[in-house]
């Protein structure tokens, strides 16, 4: 057989599984979906599921790892700049072209630490940029500052995601932008 068929077939058996998997976790949690499940939904024969993947949960670690990969990739510029405003303006554009996606993945059903794990990549920034514009609290208070940074903002984008995105991605950025630095602005001024 062709290699190069040979992975075409591959490529959609697994779109196919990945796409069967999604709808499922429209109306219940990953963990109440079994193989046999998915691949009745997918069409597709549990040996070759259990070829590709391990479990469903194998399968949407799968999913996530891809996507948090393209949104890593498209933000390493802005990292290296610690440019945070830009950094959230990005997540949100990255969200927001992933709509259907993303609203899978945060919903109740999905995983409520993918959001987090994404927002992260900016903790050295803004600790660092939070000390660079004057807040003189030691680390543990700073922790906590960006705890309570990182909760909000994915509270914000979740419920953006939930009212299906009437805001654009950059005025959703500049919202949760603006209750970052009125949080920060607070922390420095006491």
């Amino acid at each position: 057989m062709n290699k190069e068929k040979e992975d075409r077939r591959v490529i959609y058996t697994k779109m196919f599984l990945r796409e069967s998997l999604l709808e499922l976790m429209k109306n219940k949690p990953i963990g109440k979906i079994t193989p046999t499940e998915l691949c009745r939904h997918a069409n597709i024969n549990r040996n070759t599921f259990y070829s590709h993947y391990d479990s469903p949960e194998a399968l949407l670690g799968s999913i996530e790892e891809e996507l948090y990969e393209r949104i890593k990739h498209s933000l390493e510029q802005t990292l290296k700049t610690g440019n945070i405003p830009k950094f959230l303006s990005e997540i949100c554009q990255a969200i927001y072209m992933n709509g259907d996606l993303c609203k899978t993945i945060l919903s109740d059903y999905g995983d409520k630490a993918f959001l987090k794990r994404i927002l992260d990549l900016a903790h050295d920034k803004s600790i660092s940029a939070w000390k660079a514009s004057g807040i003189s609290e030691d680390m543990e208070r700073l922790e906590l500052l960006y705890a309570f940074s990182t909760a909000g903002s994915i509270a914000v984008i979740e419920k953006w995601i939930q009212d299906g995105m009437k805001l654009s991605p950059e005025e959703i950025a500049v919202f949760i932008g603006k209750m970052l630095q009125n949080s920060a602005r607070n922390l420095k001024s006491k």
